[in-house]
């Protein structure tokens, strides 16, 4: 079957007032009047599942998101969400939970499962519709076929080796239900960005052609947001750079990923990182997030 694709994209760089920014004290909370006057008032009660700075930094990535989009996820379950016995969803490499802990407060009804392959994920004060699994989905996923109504992945380009990209996309398939989704988020560069930087972005794997030859997927949809990063995007601007402060601590898959893709040795990775983020402050570089989702056959 032919897989159709469509996109839509929303400029949000009009919107940011530029300014002189201290990027140590910046958080998406601080920044929620100037964006659009979005109340995050109740983020304050996730406080308690953050307690290094990776957490709040995966913390301050999903509200961003979120305000990007006007909403958690971009495939329409939002009525499945709250009906009946609502949905089944799992969220893959789910980290400090963010996403799920924001959903599962919102949709009492549903069922959500978080799996990673470290315990970042809060343990004990969770809600009671949401639970957690170790598991390293590069070895497979340990769940029946057609289970989940949505099956969610975020930062696929920067967690996953691309050598195990096409076996992870097949088991999101395998255990979404039939009319099922599964759902990307990913950070691609856009225009305006530095050589440097652009060389860490890296966005070369192409995932709607990727899903488009892909049995059993079809209503590929693909929706764009974008936002200047750095002090040159205003406030907003500097929490995705304190965001993608990231690589400075980046796991060794990933590091060691990069280094084979640009033949680059350890040291030259860790000097690329610093030219990059110095980059980003003599430059208009627009980041872009981009959601793909697409529908499981029913057959």
């Amino acid at each position: 079957m032919g897989n159709g694709i469509s996109s839509r994209r929303r400029p949000i760089s009009r919107l940011i007032r530029r300014r002189n920014i201290k990027p140590s004290t910046d958080s998406i909370e601080s920044v929620a009047e100037e964006i659009n006057g979005i109340d995050y008032n109740k983020i304050k009660s996730f406080q308690c599942y953050f307690n290094h700075e990776e957490n709040h930094r995966q913390h301050d990535h999903h509200f961003l998101k979120k305000h990007l989009f006007k909403s958690e996820i971009s495939c329409p379950i939002k009525d499945k969400l709250i009906k009946g016995k609502g949905c089944k969803i799992i969220d893959l490499g789910c980290g400090a939970s963010t996403f799920l802990l924001d959903l599962a407060a919102q949709y009492p009804n549903s069922r959500f499962l978080g799996v990673d392959v470290e315990t970042t994920f809060p343990r004990e004060i969770k809600p009671k519709n949401l639970e957690f699994k170790l598991v390293d989905i590069i070895q497979g996923l340990p769940f029946p076929d057609n289970v989940f109504d949505l099956v969610h992945i975020e930062t696929t380009l920067f967690t996953i080796p691309s050598v195990h990209l096409n076996f992870i996309i097949g088991e999101m398939i395998r255990i979404c239900k039939p009319n099922g989704y599964i759902e990307f988020c990913e950070s691609i560069y856009h225009k305006g960005i530095g050589e440097k930087f652009g060389k860490l972005l890296r966005g070369s794997l192409n995932l709607p052609h990727m899903l488009s030859v892909v049995p059993n997927i079809k209503n590929i949809k693909i929706e764009d947001r974008s936002i200047v990063v750095g002090k040159n995007g205003g406030r907003v601007g500097v929490v995705m750079q304190n965001i993608l402060s990231w690589f400075n601590n980046s796991n060794e898959l990933f590091v060691n990923d990069v280094c084979n893709q640009l033949n680059l040795t350890k040291e030259q990775y860790d000097r690329l990182v610093v030219d990059a983020f110095n980059e980003l402050n003599v430059t208009f570089s627009e980041l872009m997030f981009r959601r793909i989702y697409a529908q499981k056959s029913s057959c």
